[in-house]
């Protein structure tokens, strides 16, 4: 989940007149702003100790003279605050710190290339199927529509009188969490569901057909249907693709009763990021924030699930996925029949 602010480089940044190190002033600037705005914003800043970084990061940097040769020492810069979550773009190029990335199945990534919306099944006559793919922010109209279509596809579902649901979030990589968590309002309590600490202390609130940062609204929805279904037992397939705003998603469900993930430990990209604006060339993006659920509990790293299960995904055969048999059976031995 990203949120953008314009940095208009009131940071206190040590800026060079001379070529230092063989460095060229424009390296030099790229370098020292970043250390300055991870310094400031930065979710780890307490954690590193900045006159070090700075000193190392001059010395790896000696005799860059071209930005697009700085990758190393910006990919050193992000590990040092354990951030891979961030970047730092530069013109064309992107630099980016990769550490343990998942093993995504060929199966997931096929899936994820035919981009598979949102998709619903009755895989037995009382039991849903939602499918839940990546939901790209597009601006404010673009999250009331999509929240809008997923909310439709739920109650689909509801008002076939099913007792338990299946929610897929298998292929999705994360995008807006609003559209996304107002879509499902139905199965969650209103008021507080989750939070975003520290740096922006953002509490995420689903409250009249809304979803709001504390008293700011960022999507709305007209439900076709009224049906209440907080107490239905959901089961939460993941893998290792599941990440950032479906994180957040599966945070929002934290505490809800006869909930449970069933999958693999998800992607881990359990932090807000924002955007800074180094100049017109170049821009960094941070983890300011972790998501908190509604009972406090903070997450730093991939969310377990409470059913492990590594077999193959069937995406294509919804009745013979044998995560989604898994699913069942749990759900029959948990909903009113």
């Amino acid at each position: 989940m990203k949120t953008k602010l314009l940095l208009l480089l009131s940071l206190p940044v040590i800026l060079r007149t001379t070529v230092v190190c063989g460095q060229s002033k424009e390296v030099q600037f790229l370098i020292d702003t970043t250390i300055s705005i991870m310094q400031q914003q930065s979710v780890n800043a307490k954690a590193v100790n900045w006159a070090r970084l700075q000193k190392e990061a001059l010395k790896a940097s000696a005799g860059i003279t071209d930005p697009y040769q700085s990758g190393p020492v910006i990919r050193e810069l992000f590990r040092s605050i354990d951030d891979f979550h961030g970047r730092l773009f530069y013109k064309d190029s992107m630099f980016q710190w990769s550490h343990n990335a998942p093993v995504v199945s060929d199966s997931i990534k096929n899936e994820w290339k035919n981009r598979s919306g949102v998709k619903t099944y009755l895989v037995e006559k009382n039991i849903g199927y939602l499918r839940i793919p990546s939901m790209p922010y597009s601006g404010r109209k673009d999250c009331d529509f999509k929240a809008q279509s997923l909310n439709d596809s739920l109650c689909l579902l509801l008002t076939q009188n099913i007792k338990g649901l299946i929610i897929d979030l298998r292929i999705n990589g994360g995008g807006a969490m609003y559209p996304m968590i107002l879509g499902v309002e139905q199965l969650l309590m209103h008021g507080r569901i989750g939070s975003f600490e520290p740096g922006e202390n953002a509490v995420w609130y689903l409250t009249d057909d809304d979803f709001a940062f504390d008293t700011t609204v960022l999507a709305s929805i007209t439900p076709k249907c009224s049906i209440n279904a907080q107490h239905m037992p959901v089961v939460i397939l993941t893998s290792p693709a599941t990440g950032s705003s479906a994180e957040f998603f599966i945070i929002a469900f934290k505490g809800r009763p006869e909930t449970v993930l069933l999958g693999s430990p998800t992607a881990g990209f359990i932090t807000s990021i924002k955007e800074f604006v180094i100049n017109d060339a170049a821009s960094v993006l941070l983890s300011t924030s972790y998501g908190v659920d509604r009972n406090g509990k903070v997450y730093k790293a991939a969310i377990k699930p409470d059913i492990p299960f590594a077999d193959k995904d069937s995406f294509n055969d919804i009745p013979n996925d044998e995560k989604v048999g898994a699913a069942v059976k749990w759900l029959k031995q948990h909903m009113n029949n």
